[in-house]
Parts: C-alpha cells; sequence; structure tokens
C-alpha cells in the first residue's frame, strides 16, 4: 500500500515533467519546443527518482513500514488487555513445568501432561531470562508468550500479502486476528500453549508458497512440538517437495526434510541428555493412543458445543471469520490448481477433521485463525478493488476492524465472551493476595500438594510431590500404569508425602478430578480423603485441609459418582 502510494507521487511529478514538456512541444516557436522538449524529457527518463520507481526500488520501504506498523498495532491493541489476566489451571500446568524447565526438570517428568513439550520449553525459557533481569517470572513468560502473539499477528498479515499478492490484504488479515477475543486475550495472560501456534502455522503456509523449504518444514515441525495433530503441516511442505519437478525436487526434498527434522532432533536429544526419552513417548504419544478419555461422544453435541465455544468467544468477528473460511473454501473450486494456493488448501482439511473428533475451547480453534484472516482479508481487498475510491475505503474499513479490535478489551464488549473464555471475573492480583493468606495460614514450610488446581504452587514455587497435578481426561489410568501399585500405590506414596493441603478446584476452571475417573478410582479417593481431610476454601481455590488444620469453615466433601 505505501510503496504504491509513493510511486504514485513520483509518477505524479514525472506527469508535471512531461507536462512542461508537452507544452513546448505546442509552443508556437517550434524551435523552442523542439530543443526544450528534447532536454526535459530526457531528464525524466534519466531521473534516478523515477528510474527507482520503476525498478521497484520503493519496494522495502513498504516491505518494512507495513509489517512494523502492524506489529506496533499488536503490541498496542494486546497490550491494553495486560498481563494480570487470571491464571487458569492450564494455564499454570505451563508455567509450573516451565519453572521445573528452568530448574533442569524436562517437560512430561516435573509435570505430565499430553500436548507437545515446546510451550513448557518456551515458558522455561521466559523463567531463566526473569533471574538476570530481576523481573517476576509470570510476567517474564506472558511477556514471552505475548511477543509470539504479536509476531503471530505479523506472520498473518506476510501470509495474506503472500499468498494473495496484495500488502492490502495481509494488512486486513492481521486487522481482523487482532479482534478475535479469543485470541487477544490470552496473548498476555497465560501462557496459553497453543498461542505460538498461529506464529508456526503461518510462517510455514507463507514459507511453503514461497516454496522456502526448510524454512517452511522447519516451522511447521515447530507447530507439531506445540500440538501434535499439527504435524499436518509438516507433511504438506514434505509433500509439496516431493511434487516438485524432477530437476527441482531432490534439493527441495532435502531442504524440507532437514527443516523437519532439526527441532525434534533437538528436543530428543534434550530428553536424552536428561535420561526421560521413556517420558517423553508416555506423553507426547502414547496417552493420546491409550489413556486419553474425553466423554461419551455424540457428534451432533459435540459440533453444538464446538459451535458455542467459537461464536461466543469470537463474537465481535464472527461474521469476518464465517466469510472469510467461505473465501478460501471457493478457491477449492475456483482456483484449486494455481501454487500459491495449494498449502493453505492442502494442509486445511486435517484441523477440520480433527475438530469433528475432538474440540474441546476456544484455543482449539486457534489452528483455523489465519485461514478465516487472510480469506477475509482478501474479501474486503477484492471488493475495494471494485470502488471508485479505494484509498477511502481501505482507510475506511481498517478504521473499523481497528476499533473493534479496541473495542473488544472494553468488559462492556466482551462480557459473553470473558465469560465463556475464562469463566471468572478474578485476575492475577488477586489470586497473588490468595497464596499469601495460605502461605500466612500454613506457614512458608508448609506442604503443599495439586491434584487439580496447580496455581498455587506457581504462585509460591512449591513443587508437587509427584507429575500429576492434574487427574482428569484419563490421568488416572496412566498413574494405574505407571505407578508401582497402581491407583492404590499413587495414593500411598502421597500420604507418605504427607501434605497440608491439597488444591483440586479454583475458580474458572470447569471440572473437578473426579471427571473422567473410573468409578473404581473415584471410590479410592473419596475414601482416601474422607479419612484425612476436610473440604475448605481459601483465597479462589478449595483445598483438602488436614483435619486437624482446617478451620470451622471446613466440611466433608464428597466427588459426584462416575457414571
Amino acid at each position: 500500500m505505501f510503496p504504491g502510494l509513493l510511486e504514485a507521487s513520483v509518477a505524479r511529478r514525472a506527469g508535471i515533467a512531461s507536462g512542461f514538456a508537452d507544452v513546448y512541444y505546442h509552443s508556437p516557436r517550434s524551435d523552442l519546443a523542439s530543443k526544450r522538449g528534447i532536454q526535459i524529457k530526457g531528464f525524466v527518463q534519466k531521473s534516478s527518482l523515477v528510474s527507482s520507481a520503476r525498478k521497484g526500488n520503493f519496494a522495502w520501504v513498504g516491505g518494512l513500514a507495513l509489517p512494523l506498523l502492524v506489529l506496533a498495532l499488536a503490541v498496542f491493541v494486546y497490550g491494553l488487555y495486560g498481563l494480570d489476566g487470571v491464571l487458569l489451571r492450564d494455564y499454570s500446568i505451563y508455567l509450573y513445568s516451565g519453572q521445573m524447565v528452568a530448574e533442569g526438570v524436562p517437560p512430561y517428568v516435573s509435570a505430565f501432561d499430553h500436548k507437545g513439550p515446546l510451550s513448557p520449553m518456551i515458558a522455561g525459557l521466559g523463567v531463566v531470562l526473569s533471574w538476570p533481569l530481576g523481573w517476576d517470572d509470570v510476567y517474564t513468560v506472558r511477556l514471552i508468550f505475548f511477543t509470539t502473539a504479536c509476531l503471530g499477528v505479523v506472520a498473518v498479515y506476510l501470509l495474506g500479502a503472500s499468498v494473495f499478492r496484495s500488502r492490502v490484504a495481509g494488512f486486513f488479515a492481521a486487522l481482523t486476528l487482532l479482534g478475535c477475543y479469543g485470541f487477544a486475550q490470552p496473548a498476555g495472560s497465560g501462557p496459553e500453549p497453543k498461542t505460538p501456534l498461529v506464529l508456526f502455522e503461518a510462517l510455514c503456509l507463507l514459507f511453503a508458497t514461497q516454496k522456502r523449504w526448510f524454512w517452511s518444514g522447519f516451522f511447521g515441525s515447530l507447530a507439531l512440538l506445540v500440538w501434535q495433530p499439527m504435524a499436518a503441516f509438516a507433511f504438506v511442505t514434505f509433500l509439496l517437495a516431493v511434487a516438485r519437478p524432477r530437476g527441482e525436487r531432490g534439493a527441495a526434498v532435502l531442504r524440507a526434510l532437514a527443516g523437519i527434522s532439526l527441532p525434534p532432533a533437538a528436543v530428543l536429544t534434550y530428553f536424552y541428555y536428561h535420561g526421560a526419552l521413556s517420558d517423553f513417548f508416555d506423553g507426547f504419544v502414547l496417552f493420546n493412543f491409550l489413556y486419553l478419555v474425553r466423554g461419551n461422544f455424540n457428534l451432533t453435541y459435540h459440533v453444538v458445543g464446538a459451535a458455542i465455544n467459537i461464536a461466543l468467544p469470537y463474537g465481535t468477528m464472527l461474521i469476518p471469520i464465517v466469510i472469510g473460511l467461505v473465501v478460501i473454501l471457493r478457491l477449492y473450486v475456483k482456483r484449486p490448481y494455481e501454487y500459491r494456493f495449494v498449502p493453505i488448501l492442502l494442509s486445511l482439511p486435517v484441523p477440520v477433521l480433527w475438530s469433528l473428533r475432538d474440540f474441546q475451547l476456544a484455543d482449539d480453534f486457534y489452528v483455523f485463525l489465519p485461514y478465516a484472516a487472510i480469506g477475509f482479508g482478501a474479501f474486503l481487498a477484492a471488493a475495494i478493488r471494485r470502488t471508485y475510491a479505494p484509498p477511502v475505503l481501505t482507510a475506511l474499513l481498517g478504521t473499523i476492524l481497528l476499533t473493534i479490535a479496541l473495542a473488544n478489551t472494553w468488559s462492556g464488549i466482551n462480557a459473553a465472551a470473558s465469560n465463556r473464555l475464562l469463566g471468572t471475573d478474578i485476575d492475577l492480583p488477586t489470586q497473588r493476595e490468595g497464596a499469601l493468606e495460605i502461605e500466612e495460614r500454613f506457614g512458608k514450610d508448609a506442604k503443599l500438594a495439586s491434584i487439580n488446581s496447580p496455581q498455587i504452587l506457581v504462585l509460591l514455587h512449591q513443587e508437587n510431590p509427584n507429575p500429576y497435578i492434574w487427574t482428569t481426561a484419563g490421568v488416572d489410568r496412566l498413574i494405574e500404569a505407571k505407578t508401582e501399585g497402581g491407583f492404590e500405590g499413587w495414593l500411598e506414596e502421597l500420604e507418605a508425602y504427607d501434605p497440608d493441603a491439597i488444591s483440586f478446584f479454583g475458580e474458572g476452571q470447569s471440572l473437578l478430578p473426579s471427571a473422567h475417573l473410573s468409578p473404581e478410582n473415584v471410590r479410592a479417593l473419596d475414601a482416601w480423603l474422607d479419612t484425612r481431610y476436610r473440604a475448605e476454601k481459601i483465597g479462589p481455590w478449595w483445598f483438602f485441609v488436614k483435619k486437624e488444620l482446617s478451620s470451622s469453615e471446613a466440611y466433608n466433601f464428597e466427588f459426584p459418582k462416575a457414571q
């Protein structure tokens, strides 16, 4: 957009000079017209300014200025949400794991999870950086993920501009992503583990469209290490490299394989160094095939639930999202064989099929955001080209999209989206006050544990006696398989640790630790707790507190019976 304006300005100046030449050519004095006209036109043609405009040497201005503008807007808009959002259970799992990574304990060993190891490793980088800087580790980790979110917006701009050959389309795509509350709010209030996914996915697709095989494979592989189903992007890169003409195929495949292999090789080396390869395979691969439990599956209820988890957190951008996805779907019919669209069209079906199998919350829609954003950006750019005043309309639509993004930061606008996304109106400072209350009551040397709500461990920098800081979604089956004595053996280990309080629920959570547990394990957990602990709310969390330490407000608690 900016280079076009600059070149137009130069062209106008050249036109003025040519106009003077025409005046001289049409002068009554033919000798003067001929002499002066030739001189002026020669100057115009030899002018370095005009020559630069013709050769596109001003392209670097737009090539740099617009991405920097997009980055500045992302920092500004996402910055308005702040870094003090509530620390949800899932976020605290990755923060706790990151704290342990910084101490030299790998993911899966310190805290079990069944997603990729990259997000907790990024969190660990944030914790390490906080030490020499003297910053709070929670804020530093959130700042790292905030940075990946902002760079993700820039990557979406670049993807839209490259695929649709229009900086205007790319700019509108970036503004569309800025207006997606479900992505914007956690940008600085996570760490939301899938935030880096948007950056890696967009860069993988960008480099695939440009046939830069190493970097496409590299970022596709990073996406895989964030979330396993995103292996689709690395696979598409490899497939496209294999499909190159014979003269290009060998080099393309080698570059793609090198890029795809590098991140997993580094991660495997890291786990091997720490003697934790088996823990890596248990969490990254085996659990998802052997133990994962999502409850009874009904396709109708599943689709309706997914629709609700899209419509509410992304409500202000729902229409642009739908339009954008329709634009991408039309490419399957209108332009399926044009190479610049092929990486987009080949990769999209995988997240669609996966979502029909497993779609939980708003963050599961992150994978679709680059597609929807660039599709809507292309839609607006195409519409503008058909008008009589493209610059004016571009500015107007850009202002509208930016206004929506800014409006999302106001509680009056985002109330419904926030309630669906967070489930609470408390914030991090409130949770810190609750953590201090717990510390004052039980002492700094108190033994704390988590079976479903590890936020307190993060805020007080305490270590859980085992990796199972949450027990839903089939984790109890893994405990049975991996702990000597099975689930009962795990309870015996917990008893040997003798925690003063066990966190099991917090504001903003929806699942009790008994969710998805087998009926036998629910009964075993209930029986073990009943003889030793009473339930009590302290700050924004619920704990099982030792009977001798519990207050008069404590009560007996029994988990709902498993169905």
